[in-house]
């Protein structure tokens, strides 16, 4: 085994996890605006209290694909 495939098995995740599904939500919206741009002073705010940390750009995109996957499994497990 590489160490490419140990580290693909291991996925950083963001300090604290969002509690709830709205929680959830909106950090996966804030973390994709955050993929594009620097967020503004309040979304900014926001992004850190709902995961610990604002996050780089490649953070965010790893992030945002993490808690999507998250979401879905939530989602559908509620069903």
């Amino acid at each position: 085994m590489t160490n490419k495939q140990s580290n693909s098995d291991t996925v950083p995740l963001p300090p604290r996890l969002p509690r709830n599904e709205a929680e959830l939500k909106r950090s996966i919206i804030l973390l994709g605006n955050r993929k594009q741009t620097e967020l503004k002073a309040s979304a900014r705010r926001e992004l850190e209290s709902l995961i610990g940390v604002y996050p780089t750009v490649k953070e965010a995109a790893l992030w945002k694909r993490v808690l999507r996957r998250a979401c879905q499994e939530v989602i559908q497990h509620a069903k």
